[in-house]
């Protein structure tokens, strides 16, 4: 049974499943906070240039198309002629699927596809069985759509207890696995195998929430998502280590995908022109050995951090490292000397750190510009910048933040001006 409450004591949100802080209480704050950091952005672009920032996000969110692209989008009647059902192919070819089996579908953010995916599949009273790495979650994105649809969802975090619940319970309506959290936890290659073995009914569908699919292929060089077993639906993004733009790919069995991509439409769900084409860059010139060499340095900053903070709180999550929001506290707490009771919950904590570093250095993480429900966690992607940046200077910024941290810790008026401007 996980805990209801985090390290501090602080009840956790069914949905999110991390605390609810006196700040960032609600989407709608998660929301001012993410319009400040991009206000930041914007803000010290104009003063200093593009090369002021560095993206330390893992994404790239660009529009992923090119100027030729542009003549063809004037409107959808040369769209059409251009590129309607052109990107479909490599959205097949990206995950592995088998096209005389597998449809694909672009929607406009993977959150999208999971929302109209499970909400299309599920019934009140399905049975939901997710699988998730040790110390993640599944993203919200899947965990909303399933309470939505009346569906019943139990998570594991080890294939034994899983298999113990499928063996005792029986089948599921639904298999639900994140191979990679939001937190950049990593489930072991095995345990993903395994569970897709596992015997089903009929009606049992498997689907994999691989958002997180280019880093897994390039930095754990694991198989594509379709080739690792038996998979009725999967998604993964176009832009978490992938050049964007910002959009989700889902594939599957072809009559799943007519299914779904007919709510799709019904709800405007569906990738609109300049993402649909940009989707198709993306794919065709995905390159892991970009991803593979940004893994190099992380694995060298793991190191550095590991050192300063504690073995056990710098963990490697593909090519980048984090460190868990209650542990962001913790350090806090330390650097004040122990004699402090903070104010703060990890997402606010971990959220202050972020814009501290993009505030003063420039340095732009997930944290900062994340959407609402994303891990409460201090994320430090080294895909695309990381190697512009520098050690030194990466390692700097963030020592720089947790002085910060420190010093709001159980001051929420300041922490508050800090994460939303007021």
């Amino acid at each position: 049974m996980e805990s209801a409450t985090d390290r501090f004591g602080n009840p956790l949100d069914p949905i999110v499943r991390y605390a609810r802080g006196t700040i960032l209480k609600s989407t709608d704050e998660e929301v001012a906070r993410m319009l400040k950091a991009r206000q930041l952005v914007a803000e010290r672009v104009r003063a200093k240039g593009m090369d002021s920032v560095y993206d330390l996000s893992g994404m790239n969110r660009g529009s992923g198309i090119t100027a030729e692209d542009t003549l063809h989008l004037t409107s959808h009647v040369p769209f059409f002629e251009r590129f309607e059902g052109k990107t479909e192919p490599y959205a097949l070819k990206h995950m592995g699927a088998d096209p005389a089996k597998h449809s694909a579908i672009i929607m406009n953010r993977v959150s999208a596809a999971n929302f109209c995916a499970l909400t299309t599949i599920l019934k009140p009273g399905d049975r939901v069985l997710a699988l998730a790495p040790l110390n993640g979650v599944s993203h919200p994105s899947t965990v909303r759509p399933i309470s939505m649809a009346g569906a019943k969802l139990q998570e594991f975090h080890t294939y034994a207890d899983l298999e113990k619940e499928w063996h005792t319970g029986g089948a599921p309506r639904l298999l639900l696995i994140t191979p990679i959290s939001a937190s950049k936890r990593h489930l072991p290659f095995d345990e993903f195998t395994k569970a897709l073995a596992l015997p089903r009914k009929p009606d049992t569908l498997a689907y994999v929430d691989d958002a997180h699919m280019a880093s897994r292929v390039a930095f754990f060089e694991e198989p594509r998502t379709f080739q690792v077993g038996n998979i009725d639906l999967a998604g993964c993004s176009a832009d978490k280590h992938v050049a964007g733009p910002r959009a989700g790919v889902l594939v599957g069995r072809k009559d799943l995908i007519v299914e779904i991509g007919s709510r799709a439409y019904e709800l405007g769900l569906e990738a609109q022109a300049g993402q649909y084409v940009g989707v198709a860059n993306a794919l065709k010139n995905f390159d892991p050995a970009v991803v593979k060499k940004a893994g190099e340095l992380a694995k060298q900053l793991v190191e550095v951090l590991a050192q300063k903070y504690g073995a056990k709180r710098a963990y490697l999550g593909g090519p980048g490292v984090s460190i868990a929001g209650d542990d962001v506290i913790d350090i806090a707490i330390e650097q004040r000397g122990g004699k402090v009771k903070p104010k703060l919950v990890g997402v606010e904590a971990a959220g202050l750190v972020a814009m501290e570093m993009l505030e003063k250095d420039g340095v732009l993480t997930i944290g900062a510009v994340s959407m609402p429900g994303s891990a409460p966690v201090m994320r430090l992607m080294m895909y695309p910048d990381g190697s512009r940046l520098g050690m030194e200077r990466i390692v700097a910024a963030l020592d720089s933040s947790f002085d910060r941290l420190a010093e709001v810790i159980d001051d929420v008026d300041a922490a508050r001006e800090q994460l939303l401007g007021k």
